[in-house]
């Protein structure tokens, strides 16, 4: 027996009616004629040095949440869930473990940066959890989708997304202190602060940019089983630190640390023998996680002549540890330390721009995973990397061709060179074509490797590397003075040497990662189109369709074949009030299940409509009070099978500047 949301045809009729009417705001209001000067948007994470937006032939997007932030205070996945061919899974509701697949790739194949630095977790699987983000103050996301091994390296399969937690501007103008207080509080116990401080002065010739934040957030949250009536919690506290000496001469030298620490309660699945009426589901129960994890960044960046010299020294290290009845159970420690050195110039030949870079990259990872009660469990493993890499850029006025190759010499598995080849062109009408074509590879995690959990999961030190190859075509255009933007994109890829984890015969389904043999294949098309309707409203949608399947023929799990977002910004009483309005589309998709008395080993989850909403008011330039709901239609729904998300949650806060 599984548990899947049904919806009647009254709630279906709803849904298609705000669909329809929200795309008629999109695409059906007559716009004022109010002229708007296009602006040249810079890309960083698509090449070596910042490119102008239309000169990028890969496939990406870029949320700008500056403006965001005065509309509304976002959680992670809701302001995710606004960039195409991304996909959330979340166990239960705020804080559980949510994972981000791109493209159709598996959670670990997604390269997340924060501020530059590798946030992957280097232990519980090489993923990235969006819910250690739970408070952050995000200026900026820059999202590149398609293989990018050549250009980042491992863990780049599906993409690269970028996160600036601060503006880039540079060189930091000097400015009186400034110090924001923010408070949140809302539905499910939830409670949220925040402090930001912020300081610029001239030092000599550098200016000393300054920043320092600390967030705290709780929630009692909501039964994450569809059984019983227990609430199941989450903690989160933050804090980081950001110093950097800009001088003219395009100096640069900074220091920056950010570490997480947060603590989820979540509910087991239940595997007891003999079997019960609630076999295979997920029931109440005591369970708990801890994590930590610290990002530590020191980078400096100087010029001789026409090149531009950059130097980072990171460090990522993560801890977890797992609870069961309030005792301790195991754990995972990952430390990851890198040095990148990279030199890159620009020079000029005819109506041509030429674009160098060249760089070097030492890695080492170190894990631990560690058990309270099997000795056997305990057990410790390191390995290192080092990795040459090269692009070149040419760009005109309306054309480009970038060529990257990287070369990776690891002590663990067969060394391995990579490539990426990307190109745009503009048509008439204000059309662009773009496309991109590259390699992809993902070494075996250690925890796939070595990991062990007591009765449920034992590493397969065997594994081979996965290896993808995939290309994207689309074009784009603007029109009406660039008020209007759209961009279609279709793309292709085969993994090679999937991992996935298989599982042994009842009663406990001990798991094993194994190679599957073959290619697995992921294909679909990406939709979006942004509006500035008038100055007042702006308006922003995105579909993909995907198709992925495994090298057996089956579907991939936790991935729809359609999704999408409609948003709605609308400025009031002169820019002082803002509202946003979002229609999130998950569709059906299938996923994993552990039911005795059902032959299947899958089962659906059906697809979800969810509407959320945000306001915000600035009483005065210092003082800006708003409130959001999520779920407004109190859908009952999964991400995960068997975890229950939230119904409709709602909060109120307030955010107070001092200068």
């Amino acid at each position: 027996m599984s548990y899947q949301i049904r919806l009647s045809t009254c709630s279906r009729l709803r849904q298609r009616a705000a669909l329809a009417m929200t795309l008629c705001s999109a695409l059906c209001l007559t716009p004022q004629a109010v002229a708007k000067t296009a602006i040249e948007e810079m890309v960083v994470v698509a090449n070596h040095l910042p490119t102008p937006s239309y000169l990028v032939g890969s496939a990406f997007s870029v949320l700008d949440t500056e403006a965001f932030a005065e509309r509304i205070h976002f959680d992670p996945s809701a302001l995710f869930r606004n960039l195409p061919s991304l996909n959330v899974s979340q166990t239960g509701g705020f804080g559980g473990l949510t994972e981000i697949r791109l493209r159709g790739s598996e959670s670990n194949h997604t390269l997340v940066l924060i501020d530059g630095i590798e946030a992957n977790d280097p232990a519980n699987g090489a993923a990235f959890n969006l819910a250690q983000l739970a408070g952050t103050s995000i200026a900026r996301i820059e999202l590149l989708r398609g293989p990018q091994s050549a250009r980042y390296g491992a863990e780049a399969i599906g993409g690269v997304i970028a996160i600036y937690t601060r503006p880039r501007t540079g060189a930091a103008q000097a400015t009186e202190p400034s110090l924001d207080l923010g408070v949140e509080t809302g539905s499910h116990g939830f409670h949220l602060g925040q402090l930001r401080a912020q300081m610029q002065q001239p030092v000599g010739a550098a200016q000393w940019d300054n920043r320092f934040s600390v967030t705290r957030a709780l929630t009692n949250g909501s039964n994450t089983s569809p059984f019983g009536s227990e609430s199941d919690g989450y903690r989160n506290r933050s804090w980081s630190t950001d110093s950097s000496l800009y001088w003219e001469q395009g100096g640069e030298l900074s220091i920056s640390v950010r570490q997480t620490h947060s603590s989820s309660d979540g509910d087991p699945q239940d595997f007891a023998f003999p079997a019960g009426p609630t076999q295979g589901l997920v029931i109440d129960g005591d369970e708990n996680n801890t994590a930590r994890q610290r990002l530590v960044a020191l980078h400096a960046g100087a010029k001789t002549g026409a090149w531009e010299h950059n130097l980072r020294l990171s460090q990522n290290a993560s801890q977890t540890r797992f609870r069961k009845d309030g005792l301790y159970n195991s754990g995972l420690q990952g430390l990851l330390n890198k040095v990148d050195w990279s030199s890159a110039r620009n020079f000029s030949s005819g109506h041509l721009t030429h674009a160098l870079a060249l760089g070097l990259q030492y890695e080492q990872r170190r894990f631990r995973n560690f058990s309270a009660t099997l000795a056997g469990a305990n057990h410790q493993a390191s390995d290192r990397q080092h990795s040459q890499f090269a692009e070149y850029l040419v760009k005109g006025a309306t054309r480009s061709l970038s060529i990257s190759a990287r070369h990776d010499n690891n002590e663990r598995f067969a060394n391995l060179t990579t490539w990426r080849v990307t190109a745009t062109q503009a048509l008439p009408r204000r059309l662009r074509l773009h496309g991109s074509w590259g390699e992809g590879s993902a070494n075996p995690t250690f925890f796939e490797l070595f990991g062990f959990i007591p009765d449920s999961f034992a590493g397969n030190p065997g594994l081979k590397p996965e290896y993808s190859k995939g290309w994207d075509v689309g074009m784009g255009g603007s029109h009406v003075d660039y008020r209007y933007r759209w961009d279609l994109t279709y793309f292709r890829s085969r993994l090679h040497d999937e991992i996935i984890t298989a599982f042994g015969p009842a009663p406990n389904y001990l798991s094993r990662p194994e190679n599957l043999v073959g290619a697995s294949k992921r294909a679909g098309w990406e939709l979006s189109a942004d509006a500035d309707v008038s100055q007042q409203l702006s308006v922003s949608a995105h579909f993909t369709w995907l198709y992925s399947t495994d090298a057996n023929g089956q579907r991939e799990v936790r991935r729809p074949g359609q999704s999408g977002a409609v948003n709605a910004h609308l400025a009031l009483a002169g820019g002082r009030g803002k509202a946003s309005l979002a229609w999130v589309y998950n569709g059906r998709m299938q996923d994993t299940e552990f039911i005795y008395a059902t032959p299947a080993t899958r089962a659906e989850i059906k697809a979800v409509s969810l509407v959320n909403v945000g306001m915000s008011f600035a009483l005065s330039d210092a003082a800006t009070v708003f409130l959001r709901g999520h779920n407004l239609m109190d859908k009952e729904y999964e991400q995960v099978l068997g975890y229950r998300a939230p119904g409709i949650t709602g909060s109120v806060g307030a955010i107070v500047s001092l200068r």
